[in-house]
């Protein structure tokens, strides 16, 4: 099956005989890349009641419905023809909306736009609710990217549905950390002018993936800026498509697309312990918890660096996640090899992912 497409018994229905409203809905469902099943009596309509996805009934067989006394369910939506929501007494359509369990009475064509992105929710099924993580730091090399990789391939593990969003436009591509830069697949470039509603089954389908792992990476040649727009659609289609979301944010980032930040669920700042990361630290964190105020900050180990105590005392902060100091990372993806392995840093960054952000801690 393509993706965005249903099977017979999982279509969006539409039970009316209004020549008006069905027209209507069948031009929308087109706009919204999904098939809409048109049912023209209240038997047939009750005959599908429980299957559909998406139950869209004509005002003008509302009551006949209403009479049936179907059960309730998620999903109702009453319809009435353009400029006709006076052919009924309001009183007598919203007691049938209400008798057949319908979240919204809608008029065409004021509520078209609702519509077509009501429609196009159902080719994804339930939306999974995912987390949203953004990882961050205040300085480069601080092993952010590295951090962000390492948690989608944690959440792969975990929930079986990942995503792994690439922020960083002058990075090189976060793909090559995971090995993944050979693997047939849209980037970035493919989806920055995006607008509208991008569909969660379909983008899942166009990612690469590395490990199961989807992965929205940039790629090597200069990257044009991702538009709001893209980047609101592509953040969407995660939440409703993956129970995980991780968005490599690097500090470039902060000002032209604030939307990583500000949609997390937790932000994530990775400071090394060097005396110029931690001071660059507490001058940004500040501004992050304005952004965001559910921020945590990853303290990475470094040989001779500063303690843990000191970075507390310096950031005002403590609740601390720690890092080892892991030599051999940098080198790891040239060579080829898995990312994520059964060691300390391993288990450090399984650990983060599972911890009880912000309020947990732990020192790997």
């Amino acid at each position: 099956m393509e993706p965005g497409s249903h099977s017979h018994g999982q279509r969006p229905h539409l039970i009316t005989q209004d020549p008006d409203i069905t027209s209507e809905l069948l031009r929308l469902a087109a706009a919204a890349g999904i098939e809409l099943e048109v049912l023209a009596d209240a038997a047939s309509g009750r005959g599908a009641w429980g299957a559909a996805p998406l139950i869209l009934i004509g005002a003008d067989l509302a009551g006949s419905l209403a009479a049936l006394h179907v059960a309730r369910r998620p999903g109702v939506v009453v319809v009435s023809a353009p400029h006709r929501l006076d052919a009924l007494p309001d009183s007598a359509l919203w007691r049938d909306a209400v008798a057949v369990g319908a979240e919204q009475v809608v008029q065409l064509p004021d509520a078209d736009g609702w519509l077509i992105k009501r429609l196009g929710e159902t080719a994804d099924g339930p939306s999974r609710g995912g987390t949203i993580t953004a990882v961050t730091s205040a300085t480069g090399g601080s092993g952010a990217s590295t951090l962000a990789a390492g948690l989608a391939l944690a959440a792969q593990e975990s929930s079986g549905r990942a995503l792994l969003i690439d922020g960083d436009s002058g990075g090189g591509g976060i793909d090559l950390l995971l090995g993944s830069e050979e693997v047939q697949g849209i980037r970035w470039p493919d989806l920055a002018q995006a607008e509208g509603r991008v569909s969660a089954v379909t983008l899942d389908y166009a990612l690469p993936h590395a490990g199961g792992l989807a992965v929205l990476s940039h790629g090597r040649m200069l990257a044009q800026p991702i538009s709001q727009a893209a980047l609101s659609a592509v953040i969407d289609s995660g939440v409703r498509g993956y129970h995980q979301i991780v968005i490599d944010a690097p500090r470039s980032t902060w000002e032209s697309a604030p939307e990583m930040l500000e949609r997390a669920d937790r932000v994530l700042l990775v400071v090394p312990a060097r005396v110029r990361a931690i001071a660059a630290a507490a001058q940004a964190a500040p501004w992050l918890r304005g952004v965001n105020p559910a921020l945590t900050v990853i303290v990475r180990s470094v040989p001779k660096g500063v303690a843990i105590r000191d970075v507390e005392r310096a950031l005002a902060a403590h609740d601390l996640l720690t890092l080892p100091d892991h030599p051999a990372l940098a080198t790891r993806a040239d060579r080829g090899e898995p990312l994520l392995i059964a060691d300390a840093y391993g288990r450090a960054v399984r650990s983060v992912l599972s911890a009880s952000l912000p309020a947990a801690a732990f020192v790997a």
